[in-house]
């Protein structure tokens, strides 16, 4: 009974989260110039609703006296993909904005790191979306996801920049 507690705090907390992230969203104007790259809320629901699957499953495993040591593991492994899901999308763990020349990208809400536009040297087109070089950098700057929004406002602006972007995509 405690752990289903526990589960419906935690869930409430992270929905409270998700609504300021959305509110924030709504009141920050996106324009061409000045907008944030960040994964939709779509996917806090889709890891919302895996995790409750799996935390369901522990506990009817849990009344039913049927939840091994190995179960639970098992189960707790294919809940954590979820609950990831569930927590990228919110404000602050894993957001790139773009205001004007300046990008501040953030991860886990203290790593951050501050590029300037006029700075990118070229993109690699990956699979999953843009890996961005900088200047005075070997490795890549930071990492663009297609499926994020506002990811096709940064193209947007790579290519008014006449920034290369070389395809890393095979075609078989």
């Amino acid at each position: 009974m405690k752990s289903l507690i526990t589960v419906i705090i935690i869930g409430a907390v992270l929905a409270f989260l998700e609504k300021q992230t959305r509110k924030r969203e709504k009141e920050s104007e996106m324009t061409e110039e000045k907008f944030l790259i960040k994964l939709s809320s779509g996917y806090f629901w889709l890891g919302v609703a895996v995790t409750i699957v799996g935390i369901g499953l522990m506990i009817w495993g849990k009344m039913e006296n049927e939840l091994s040591v190995g179960l639970a593991i098992m189960l707790a492994l294919a809940t954590m993909p979820g609950v990831l899901v569930m927590i990228c999308p919110l404000s602050g763990i894993w957001e790139v904005l773009v205001d004007q020349d300046d990008i501040t990208v953030t991860k886990c809400f203290i790593f951050r790191k501050h590029f300037r536009f006029s700075e990118i040297t070229h993109c690699k087109h990956t699979r999953g979306g843009w890996k961005v070089y900088v200047k005075n950098r070997r490795r890549k700057g930071f990492f663009v996801d297609r499926m994020m929004d506002g990811a096709g406002l940064f193209l947007k602006r790579i290519e008014a920049a006449n920034i290369p972007v070389e395809e890393m995509i095979r075609d078989k």
